[in-house]
């Protein structure tokens, strides 16, 4: 079940309900008016994961070392067809 945004026409009250997918229209919270309609919200940001100093240059090492694992490949398999 996806969760919605819903803004009312008689009172102006916006609010999110967990609802069925395609659900169009909702009772309002706030004044129990039948015309709250579902509105286009705005995209939720890109997840960021912060990681301590010792946990990026870790993980560099490791990057680093698949990289020049991939190039050695790479170029062994190149060799390998001339």
């Amino acid at each position: 079940m996806p969760i919605y945004e819903f803004r009312c026409a008689a009172c102006g009250e916006r609010f999110e309900a967990l609802v069925d997918a395609g659900t169009e229209a909702l009772e309002c919270r706030a004044c129990g008016a039948e015309r709250a309609t579902r509105v286009l919200s705005a995209p939720s940001p890109a997840a960021h994961l912060a990681m301590s100093g010792g946990a990026k240059r870790k993980q560099e090492q490791a990057n680093a070392k698949l990289r020049a694992d991939t190039k050695a490949r790479f170029k062994a398999a190149r060799r390998g067809r001339r």
